[in-house]
């Protein structure tokens, strides 16, 4: 700006800075500093861990100072808002002059007033168009050509729409951010958990918000876990899910680990799964030759049929070390004693139990199996509404086309001027320009001339 000039109004000078690229860097400064805090400060914990961590100095201060919610809270939110409109601003004062220069059309005037890159000559005897044109074609491909008496004029462009690529990708990251934004503001998420066979109409909000409708009825056919053989570790867990509205049946899905299903506008996620206690346990208790049925529900204790100990049911898993479903029993003896004795009862392999059970046969007499163990597993589902995703994935769509034009299709013209000599030999001359990638249009500009110079094809 000169000393003279006026100075610039309020709404120059924000318009300025919203799109300035110092503004850019700024903002992105800001974010990974962010998320460094994001990822040193554990979030959305008790407050009391961050007392005890930072101290009763510094914790009072990190929870003022928002930071044990980073991601919730201005932190983020105000410096991603910033970069959408920073690329928006970008996008809008740009990408008009970059289409009226992809709308302008290469003619022959522009190409005689390319830079010279290099001269030759061609013998009068020669046919300019038979030592020239293929050549030409081979390294460049399809030519435009114009023909006038002792002038002949071949050119070429590449990369016309390059100068669209740079705000192709503004825009692409303007919608990602957008979107991102929309699903936290407008979003919702939140947890479900259903029993085999049971039915929702509703599911809890995350952090314990309320709950919200789903809108229609959700009922768990089945749910299956398979394992990896001979451990407890799950190789995949699906759930078969039900949908209806009024009563009535109008879709059927399998929702498994990394393939959601989507609904009413809602995505439910696999998330976890476990299993409950359907019903009592009957346990069978022998004593020598003499044997009899003992029922016990969880956490209440029992008395063994001949009086002398107690037994309770403390929990049961679904697969006990890859054994399958397994009951955890605390004995204690009718004398009373020290601590209970816990041990694990197999449901699915009695022949397992004295070996299990080898510690409580020094206290008592008694054997324990499993007769009946009924099981019902529930199943988990990270529930989400997100009316931002489509901006997202338009975003993640148009970032291709952007790149692609941004990087990989450099801007270049070429032109050959063939100017007959009084004497009769051809005067040539290749012009050309590249604004970008300049030292891979000298290797061609190279490669032609060398070419051209011999005054035959390739």
């Amino acid at each position: 700006m000169s000393r003279n000039s006026p100075p610039r109004s309020l709404p120059g000078r924000l318009w300025d800075f919203l799109t300035s690229i110092r503004l850019t860097v700024t903002l992105l400064l800001i974010l990974a500093v962010v998320a460094t805090l994001g990822t040193v400060i554990p979030q959305n914990e008790p407050v009391a861990r961050y007392l005890v961590s930072f101290g009763p100095r510094w914790g009072p201060v990190l929870l003022r100072l928002g930071l044990h919610r980073i991601y919730d809270g201005p932190w983020l939110l105000m410096p991603v808002a910033l970069l959408s409109l920073n690329l928006l601003a970008c996008v809008i004062r740009g990408l008009p002059e970059a289409v009226r220069r992809v709308a302008r059309p290469f003619t022959l005037e522009a190409a005689l007033q390319l830079p010279l890159r290099g001269q030759f000559t061609l013998p009068a005897r020669v046919n300019p168009e038979t030592a020239v044109l293929p050549a030409l074609r081979q390294e460049l491909g399809r030519l435009k050509v114009s023909n006038h008496p002792g002038r002949q004029v071949y050119y070429w462009e590449s990369g016309r729409f390059r100068p669209l690529g740079p705000y192709l990708i503004h825009l692409s990251l303007f919608l990602i951010l957008l979107g991102a934004l929309v699903g936290k503001f407008l979003g919702v998420e939140g947890r479900l958990a259903i029993l085999t066979g049971e039915t929702a109409t509703e599911f809890t909000l995350a952090k314990g918000k309320g709950s919200v409708p789903l809108g229609f009825t959700l009922r768990l056919d089945d749910f299956r876990v398979e394992y990896y053989g001979g451990t407890a570790t799950p190789r995949e867990f699906r759930s078969d899910l039900t949908f209806m509205q009024d009563g009535q049946e109008v879709g059927r899905a399998a929702c498994r680990v990394n393939h959601p299903v989507t609904f009413g506008g809602l995505t439910f996620y696999q998330s976890s799964y476990g299993s409950q206690l359907a019903g009592p346990v009957r346990l069978k208790v022998c004593k020598g030759q003499e044997c009899h049925t003992l029922t016990v529900g969880q956490r209440r204790g029992e008395n063994l049929p001949d009086g002398q100990g107690q037994v309770m049911l403390v929990r049961v898993d679904a697969n006990f070390q890859g054994l399958g479903p397994a009951a955890l029993l605390a004995y204690r003896e009718a004398s009373g004693g020290d601590q209970p004795q816990l041990f694990w009862i197999p449901a699915r392999h009695p022949e397992l139990a004295r070996r299990l059970q080898t510690p409580f046969y020094q206290a008592g007499p008694h054997l324990f199996t499993v007769e009946e163990l009924p099981l019902k597993f529930y199943s988990v589902f990270q529930v989400r509404r997100d009316p931002g995703v489509w901006w997202v994935y338009a975003g993640f769509l148009l970032c291709l086309p952007g790149f692609v034009l941004a990087f990989l299709r450099p801007s270049q013209r070429l032109a050959v001027v063939l100017e007959q000599s009084p004497k009769g030999h051809w005067q040539g001359r290749l012009l050309g320009a590249s604004p970008r990638a300049r030292e891979v249009f000298q290797e061609r500009v190279d490669r032609l001339l060398m070419h051209l110079k011999k005054g035959t094809a390739v």
